[in-house]
Protein backbone atom coordinates (compact mmCIF):
# COMPACT_ATOMS: atom_id res chain seq x y z
CA UNK A 1 0.00 0.00 0.00
CA UNK A 2 1.53 3.49 -0.92
CA UNK A 3 -0.15 7.00 -0.26
CA UNK A 4 -0.15 9.95 -2.64
CA UNK A 5 1.47 7.99 -5.83
CA UNK A 6 1.65 10.60 -8.57
CA UNK A 7 -0.02 9.69 -12.44
CA UNK A 8 2.34 10.45 -14.92
CA UNK A 9 0.69 12.65 -17.91
CA UNK A 10 1.62 11.48 -21.02
CA UNK A 11 3.86 13.64 -23.40
CA UNK A 12 3.45 16.34 -20.19
CA UNK A 13 4.97 19.90 -20.86
CA UNK A 14 7.91 20.86 -18.60
CA UNK A 15 6.46 21.33 -14.91
CA UNK A 16 3.28 19.06 -16.21
CA UNK A 17 5.13 16.17 -15.77
CA UNK A 18 1.98 14.91 -13.32
CA UNK A 19 -1.56 14.43 -14.45
CA UNK A 20 -2.95 13.74 -10.47
CA UNK A 21 -1.93 11.67 -7.96
CA UNK A 22 -3.38 8.38 -5.87
CA UNK A 23 -4.52 9.22 -2.28
CA UNK A 24 -4.17 5.15 -1.29
CA UNK A 25 -3.31 3.05 -3.85
CA UNK A 26 -3.79 -0.96 -2.29
CA UNK A 27 -2.08 -3.60 -3.81
CA UNK A 28 -3.89 -6.82 -3.09
CA UNK A 29 -2.34 -10.52 -4.22
CA UNK A 30 -4.72 -13.82 -3.17
CA UNK A 31 -3.61 -17.10 -2.84
CA UNK A 32 -3.57 -18.16 -6.37
CA UNK A 33 -0.85 -15.10 -6.99
CA UNK A 34 -3.61 -12.95 -8.77
CA UNK A 35 -2.66 -9.24 -8.32
CA UNK A 36 -5.68 -6.87 -7.82
CA UNK A 37 -5.04 -2.80 -7.42
CA UNK A 38 -7.18 -0.63 -6.09
CA UNK A 39 -7.36 3.20 -5.55
CA UNK A 40 -8.81 5.30 -2.32
CA UNK A 41 -9.82 8.76 -3.27
CA UNK A 42 -9.92 10.88 -0.10
CA UNK A 43 -12.42 14.24 0.01
CA UNK A 44 -12.98 16.92 2.91
CA UNK A 45 -15.87 18.43 3.30
CA UNK A 46 -19.51 17.75 3.82
CA UNK A 47 -21.20 19.67 0.77
CA UNK A 48 -23.60 17.13 -1.70
CA UNK A 49 -20.72 17.88 -4.40
CA UNK A 50 -19.75 14.00 -4.30
CA UNK A 51 -21.34 13.03 -7.98
CA UNK A 52 -18.86 14.52 -10.15
CA UNK A 53 -16.02 13.28 -7.92
CA UNK A 54 -17.37 9.66 -8.72
CA UNK A 55 -17.86 10.24 -12.55
CA UNK A 56 -14.21 11.28 -12.07
CA UNK A 57 -13.25 8.08 -10.24
CA UNK A 58 -15.10 6.18 -13.11
CA UNK A 59 -12.79 7.29 -15.70
CA UNK A 60 -9.71 7.21 -13.31
CA UNK A 61 -10.36 3.69 -12.78
CA UNK A 62 -10.21 2.96 -16.56
CA UNK A 63 -7.79 5.29 -17.56
CA UNK A 64 -5.28 3.40 -14.91
CA UNK A 65 -6.74 -0.52 -15.09
CA UNK A 66 -7.18 -0.25 -12.09
CA UNK A 67 -9.48 -2.75 -10.53
CA UNK A 68 -11.28 -1.12 -7.42
CA UNK A 69 -11.78 2.61 -6.93
CA UNK A 70 -13.65 4.05 -3.85
CA UNK A 71 -14.45 7.59 -2.70
CA UNK A 72 -14.14 8.31 1.37
CA UNK A 73 -15.76 11.76 1.93
CA UNK A 74 -16.93 12.94 6.03
CA UNK A 75 -20.26 12.30 4.86
CA UNK A 76 -21.63 10.44 1.21
CA UNK A 77 -25.58 11.37 0.44
CA UNK A 78 -28.58 9.24 -0.52
CA UNK A 79 -27.55 10.34 -4.06
CA UNK A 80 -23.91 10.00 -4.27
CA UNK A 81 -24.31 6.52 -3.26
CA UNK A 82 -26.59 5.52 -5.14
CA UNK A 83 -24.37 6.70 -8.53
CA UNK A 84 -21.48 4.93 -6.62
CA UNK A 85 -23.41 1.37 -6.66
CA UNK A 86 -24.45 2.32 -10.71
CA UNK A 87 -20.58 2.86 -11.50
CA UNK A 88 -19.52 -0.10 -8.74
CA UNK A 89 -17.72 2.46 -6.89
CA UNK A 90 -17.44 2.38 -2.87
CA UNK A 91 -18.46 5.45 -1.07
CA UNK A 92 -17.59 5.81 2.38
CA UNK A 93 -18.32 7.95 4.68
CA UNK A 94 -16.20 8.70 8.29
CA UNK A 95 -18.24 6.85 10.25
CA UNK A 96 -17.66 3.71 8.09
CA UNK A 97 -13.97 4.54 7.89
CA UNK A 98 -13.73 4.62 11.98
CA UNK A 99 -15.75 1.08 12.45
CA UNK A 100 -12.97 -0.31 9.61
CA UNK A 101 -9.87 1.65 11.80
CA UNK A 102 -10.82 -0.50 15.16
CA UNK A 103 -10.82 -3.56 13.16
CA UNK A 104 -7.39 -3.11 12.79
CA UNK A 105 -6.18 -1.56 15.78
CA UNK A 106 -3.51 -4.13 16.37
CA UNK A 107 -1.58 -2.33 13.53
CA UNK A 108 0.88 0.24 14.02
CA UNK A 109 -0.16 3.72 13.22
CA UNK A 110 3.17 4.03 10.94
CA UNK A 111 5.33 2.41 9.19
CA UNK A 112 7.45 2.40 5.60
CA UNK A 113 6.02 4.43 2.87
CA UNK A 114 2.81 4.52 5.02
CA UNK A 115 4.44 8.05 6.48
CA UNK A 116 6.94 6.33 8.10
CA UNK A 117 8.91 8.73 10.09
CA UNK A 118 12.55 7.29 8.71
CA UNK A 119 11.53 6.43 5.22
CA UNK A 120 9.82 10.12 4.62
CA UNK A 121 13.00 11.26 5.66
CA UNK A 122 15.22 9.24 3.36
CA UNK A 123 12.68 9.91 0.67
CA UNK A 124 12.66 13.14 0.96
CA UNK A 125 16.43 13.26 1.08
CA UNK A 126 17.04 11.39 -1.83
CA UNK A 127 14.66 13.52 -4.07
CA UNK A 128 17.71 16.62 -3.06
CA UNK A 129 20.04 13.93 -3.75
CA UNK A 130 18.76 12.92 -6.98
CA UNK A 131 19.52 16.34 -8.55
CA UNK A 132 22.50 16.13 -8.00
CA UNK A 133 23.10 12.82 -10.10
CA UNK A 134 23.06 13.84 -13.99
CA UNK A 135 23.66 9.79 -15.18
CA UNK A 136 20.22 9.03 -13.39
CA UNK A 137 17.59 9.84 -15.74
CA UNK A 138 14.61 11.71 -13.22
CA UNK A 139 12.34 10.01 -14.99
CA UNK A 140 13.27 6.59 -14.89
CA UNK A 141 13.65 7.18 -10.44
CA UNK A 142 10.39 8.85 -10.70
CA UNK A 143 9.27 5.75 -12.22
CA UNK A 144 10.64 2.99 -10.24
CA UNK A 145 9.53 4.90 -7.00
CA UNK A 146 6.04 5.54 -8.20
CA UNK A 147 4.54 4.23 -11.33
CA UNK A 148 6.51 0.92 -11.06
CA UNK A 149 3.13 -0.12 -8.41
CA UNK A 150 0.85 0.37 -12.00
CA UNK A 151 3.27 -1.67 -14.63
CA UNK A 152 3.44 -4.97 -15.94
CA UNK A 153 6.47 -7.32 -15.33
CA UNK A 154 8.43 -6.23 -19.05
CA UNK A 155 8.34 -3.06 -18.29
CA UNK A 156 9.50 -3.20 -14.70
CA UNK A 157 12.56 -5.49 -15.86
CA UNK A 158 13.44 -2.78 -18.36
CA UNK A 159 13.28 -0.27 -15.87
CA UNK A 160 15.66 -1.97 -13.34
CA UNK A 161 17.80 -2.89 -16.07
CA UNK A 162 17.97 0.80 -17.49
CA UNK A 163 18.82 1.86 -13.42
CA UNK A 164 21.97 -0.71 -13.42
CA UNK A 165 23.21 0.92 -16.11
CA UNK A 166 22.88 4.24 -15.08
CA UNK A 167 24.27 3.64 -11.39
CA UNK A 168 27.28 1.97 -13.42
CA UNK A 169 27.35 5.47 -14.89
CA UNK A 170 27.43 7.91 -12.19
CA UNK A 171 29.61 5.89 -9.95
CA UNK A 172 28.98 5.19 -6.14
CA UNK A 173 25.87 6.72 -4.97
CA UNK A 174 25.17 8.90 -1.35
CA UNK A 175 22.91 7.79 1.25
CA UNK A 176 20.61 7.25 1.19
CA UNK A 177 20.03 7.46 -2.31
CA UNK A 178 21.34 4.43 -3.04
CA UNK A 179 19.26 2.46 -0.40
CA UNK A 180 16.13 4.30 -1.46
CA UNK A 181 16.57 3.23 -5.25
CA UNK A 182 18.12 -0.19 -4.45
CA UNK A 183 14.94 -0.69 -2.49
CA UNK A 184 12.36 0.45 -4.56
CA UNK A 185 14.23 -1.83 -8.03
CA UNK A 186 13.54 -4.19 -5.58
CA UNK A 187 9.89 -3.93 -5.23
CA UNK A 188 9.77 -3.64 -8.92
CA UNK A 189 11.35 -7.13 -9.70
CA UNK A 190 9.14 -9.12 -7.03
CA UNK A 191 6.07 -7.34 -8.27
CA UNK A 192 7.13 -8.32 -11.72
CA UNK A 193 7.80 -11.74 -10.76
CA UNK A 194 4.74 -12.16 -8.37
CA UNK A 195 2.51 -11.03 -11.76
CA UNK A 196 4.40 -13.43 -14.29
CA UNK A 197 4.10 -16.11 -11.39
CA UNK A 198 0.42 -15.88 -11.39
CA UNK A 199 0.19 -16.32 -14.94
CA UNK A 200 1.76 -19.86 -14.69
CA UNK A 201 -1.50 -20.92 -13.95
CA UNK A 202 -2.83 -20.96 -17.70
CA UNK A 203 0.61 -20.34 -19.88
CA UNK A 204 3.12 -22.85 -19.78
CA UNK A 205 6.76 -22.09 -18.09
CA UNK A 206 8.56 -21.94 -21.48
CA UNK A 207 5.49 -19.58 -23.38
CA UNK A 208 5.63 -17.26 -21.02
CA UNK A 209 9.66 -17.38 -20.97
CA UNK A 210 9.38 -16.69 -25.18
CA UNK A 211 6.84 -13.50 -24.82
CA UNK A 212 8.98 -12.22 -22.05
CA UNK A 213 11.91 -13.10 -24.45
CA UNK A 214 10.14 -11.18 -27.16
CA UNK A 215 9.15 -8.36 -24.92
CA UNK A 216 12.59 -7.54 -23.92
CA UNK A 217 14.24 -7.74 -26.86
CA UNK A 218 11.41 -6.61 -29.74
CA UNK A 219 9.36 -4.91 -27.28
CA UNK A 220 6.10 -6.71 -28.08
CA UNK A 221 5.78 -10.18 -26.28
CA UNK A 222 3.27 -10.91 -29.50
CA UNK A 223 5.39 -9.90 -32.05
CA UNK A 224 5.94 -11.83 -35.05
CA UNK A 225 6.80 -9.19 -37.83
CA UNK A 226 10.33 -7.72 -36.34
CA UNK A 227 12.49 -10.86 -36.77
CA UNK A 228 11.20 -12.01 -39.68
CA UNK A 229 12.32 -9.00 -41.43
CA UNK A 230 15.26 -9.09 -39.96
CA UNK A 231 16.49 -12.27 -41.21
CA UNK A 232 15.76 -11.12 -44.60
CA UNK A 233 17.54 -7.82 -44.15
CA UNK A 234 20.29 -9.98 -43.33
CA UNK A 235 20.00 -12.33 -45.73
CA UNK A 236 19.71 -8.97 -48.07
CA UNK A 237 22.97 -7.72 -46.48
CA UNK A 238 24.67 -11.53 -47.76
CA UNK A 239 23.73 -11.22 -51.01
CA UNK A 240 25.24 -8.50 -51.63
CA UNK A 241 28.54 -9.17 -49.86
CA UNK A 242 28.76 -12.23 -52.31
CA UNK A 243 27.76 -9.91 -55.07
CA UNK A 244 30.23 -7.69 -54.51
CA UNK A 245 33.07 -9.84 -53.04
CA UNK A 246 32.35 -11.94 -56.62
CA UNK A 247 32.83 -8.41 -58.52
CA UNK A 248 36.33 -7.80 -56.93
CA UNK A 249 37.83 -11.58 -57.42
CA UNK A 250 36.38 -11.80 -61.25
CA UNK A 251 38.66 -8.01 -61.48
CA UNK A 252 41.32 -9.68 -60.28
CA UNK A 253 41.38 -8.85 -56.75
CA UNK A 254 42.71 -11.85 -53.93
CA UNK A 255 39.23 -12.89 -52.10
CA UNK A 256 38.95 -11.61 -48.60
CA UNK A 257 36.12 -12.46 -46.27
CA UNK A 258 34.74 -10.33 -43.76
CA UNK A 259 32.36 -11.36 -41.43
CA UNK A 260 29.66 -9.26 -39.93
CA UNK A 261 27.17 -9.07 -37.53
CA UNK A 262 23.64 -10.71 -37.76
CA UNK A 263 20.96 -7.88 -36.94
CA UNK A 264 19.13 -10.59 -35.94
CA UNK A 265 21.08 -11.68 -33.15
CA UNK A 266 21.97 -8.32 -32.13
CA UNK A 267 18.04 -7.60 -31.38
CA UNK A 268 16.99 -11.32 -30.41
CA UNK A 269 19.80 -12.30 -27.99
CA UNK A 270 17.44 -12.70 -25.06
CA UNK A 271 19.27 -10.62 -21.80
CA UNK A 272 21.35 -12.61 -19.62
CA UNK A 273 19.10 -12.66 -16.44
CA UNK A 274 16.46 -14.39 -17.97
CA UNK A 275 16.87 -17.62 -16.68
CA UNK A 276 17.74 -16.02 -12.87
CA UNK A 277 14.03 -14.37 -13.46
CA UNK A 278 12.20 -17.28 -14.47
CA UNK A 279 14.06 -19.65 -11.86
CA UNK A 280 12.37 -16.29 -9.06
CA UNK A 281 9.13 -17.06 -10.69
CA UNK A 282 8.79 -20.74 -10.26
CA UNK A 283 10.15 -20.53 -6.71
CA UNK A 284 7.30 -17.76 -5.80
CA UNK A 285 4.94 -20.18 -8.05
CA UNK A 286 5.66 -22.93 -5.60
CA UNK A 287 5.11 -21.33 -2.64
CA UNK A 288 1.81 -19.08 -3.16
CA UNK A 289 1.34 -18.74 0.78
CA UNK A 290 4.30 -16.92 1.20
CA UNK A 291 4.69 -15.62 -2.33
CA UNK A 292 1.49 -13.53 -1.66
CA UNK A 293 2.97 -11.64 1.40
CA UNK A 294 6.48 -10.73 0.11
CA UNK A 295 6.03 -7.45 -1.52
CA UNK A 296 4.70 -6.74 2.46
CA UNK A 297 7.88 -8.12 3.55
CA UNK A 298 10.40 -6.46 1.01
CA UNK A 299 8.78 -3.41 2.34
CA UNK A 300 8.98 -3.47 6.16
CA UNK A 301 12.45 -4.95 5.18
CA UNK A 302 13.67 -2.24 3.17
CA UNK A 303 11.87 1.06 4.43
CA UNK A 304 11.25 0.21 7.86
CA UNK A 305 14.22 -2.54 9.53
CA UNK A 306 17.38 -0.64 6.78
CA UNK A 307 16.28 2.52 7.33
CA UNK A 308 16.32 2.20 11.31
CA UNK A 309 12.98 2.39 12.41
CA UNK A 310 11.12 -0.49 14.40
CA UNK A 311 7.79 -1.04 13.63
CA UNK A 312 9.06 -3.96 11.98
CA UNK A 313 9.57 -6.05 14.82
CA UNK A 314 5.68 -5.37 16.26
CA UNK A 315 4.22 -9.07 16.22
CA UNK A 316 1.42 -7.90 13.97
CA UNK A 317 3.89 -8.18 11.43
CA UNK A 318 5.70 -11.89 12.49
CA UNK A 319 3.81 -13.70 9.97
CA UNK A 320 5.60 -11.67 7.81
CA UNK A 321 8.89 -12.29 8.99
CA UNK A 322 9.54 -16.03 8.53
CA UNK A 323 12.30 -18.19 7.48
CA UNK A 324 10.46 -18.91 3.74
CA UNK A 325 10.05 -15.31 3.45
CA UNK A 326 13.76 -14.35 3.92
CA UNK A 327 14.69 -17.26 1.68
CA UNK A 328 12.60 -16.08 -1.47
CA UNK A 329 13.54 -12.58 -0.62
CA UNK A 330 17.50 -13.40 -1.25
CA UNK A 331 16.42 -15.64 -4.59
CA UNK A 332 15.08 -11.73 -5.50
CA UNK A 333 18.18 -9.87 -3.87
CA UNK A 334 19.97 -12.28 -6.44
CA UNK A 335 17.77 -11.72 -8.90
CA UNK A 336 18.30 -8.01 -8.80
CA UNK A 337 21.92 -8.01 -8.60
CA UNK A 338 21.96 -10.31 -11.97
CA UNK A 339 19.73 -7.64 -13.68
CA UNK A 340 21.15 -4.40 -12.36
CA UNK A 341 24.69 -5.19 -11.19
CA UNK A 342 26.33 -5.53 -7.54
CA UNK A 343 26.26 -2.04 -7.16
CA UNK A 344 23.05 -1.74 -6.97
CA UNK A 345 22.18 -4.96 -4.46
CA UNK A 346 25.48 -3.53 -2.08
CA UNK A 347 23.12 -1.56 0.07
CA UNK A 348 19.97 -4.27 0.54
CA UNK A 349 23.07 -7.18 1.69
CA UNK A 350 22.47 -5.93 4.92
CA UNK A 351 18.94 -7.75 5.16
CA UNK A 352 20.43 -10.53 5.36
CA UNK A 353 21.47 -10.20 9.43
CA UNK A 354 17.95 -9.27 9.89
CA UNK A 355 16.53 -11.78 12.27
CA UNK A 356 13.69 -13.75 10.39
CA UNK A 357 11.89 -15.43 13.68
CA UNK A 358 7.99 -14.86 12.73
CA UNK A 359 5.82 -17.90 12.08
CA UNK A 360 3.00 -18.18 10.06
CA UNK A 361 1.44 -20.01 12.75
CA UNK A 362 1.27 -16.90 15.02
CA UNK A 363 -2.45 -14.94 15.65
CA UNK A 364 -1.73 -11.09 16.67
CA UNK A 365 -3.72 -10.44 19.75
CA UNK A 366 -5.99 -8.02 17.71
CA UNK A 367 -8.18 -7.25 21.33
CA UNK A 368 -5.77 -5.22 22.45
CA UNK A 369 -6.23 -1.48 22.93
CA UNK A 370 -6.64 0.26 19.86
CA UNK A 371 -3.53 2.94 19.38
CA UNK A 372 -4.30 6.16 18.45
CA UNK A 373 -5.64 6.58 14.94
CA UNK A 374 -4.78 8.61 11.90
CA UNK A 375 -7.85 9.36 9.71
CA UNK A 376 -7.98 9.30 6.04
CA UNK A 377 -8.82 12.71 5.73
CA UNK A 378 -5.51 13.80 7.08
CA UNK A 379 -3.77 11.28 4.85
CA UNK A 380 -1.30 10.69 8.11
CA UNK A 381 -0.80 7.02 6.18
CA UNK A 382 -2.25 4.47 9.40
CA UNK A 383 -2.12 1.08 7.66
CA UNK A 384 -5.95 0.77 8.62
CA UNK A 385 -7.06 3.44 6.11
CA UNK A 386 -8.15 0.74 3.53
CA UNK A 387 -9.84 -2.97 3.71
CA UNK A 388 -8.05 -4.85 1.67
Amino acid sequence: MRLRVPVPADDGEAGQATLTDIDVLSIDIDSRLRISRSSMECKIGKSQGEPSTILWLAGFRQLLELDHVALVRQTVSPRGQALARKLNIVAMDEAAVGQKEKAHAWLPERFAHLDGPACATAEARTDTQLKGLPEIPAGLARFLRGDALLADSPELLRAVQAMGAAVERQGVLPDPAAQVLASHSLIAVLLAALQDAGRLDHVPERMLRRRLISALTVGDPDDNFVLPVLERADAYFRHIQERTHKSYVDAGADPIRINYSSLRDAVATPPPFVSDYIDLVERLRANPQVSRNLLQTAELVCFDALLGDSAWKERAFAHLLTTEHKGLLLVGLRCLESIAGPQVVAPLQRLQRIPFEGSAGIVPDRGEPPRQQATLFGLSGSPDDVES
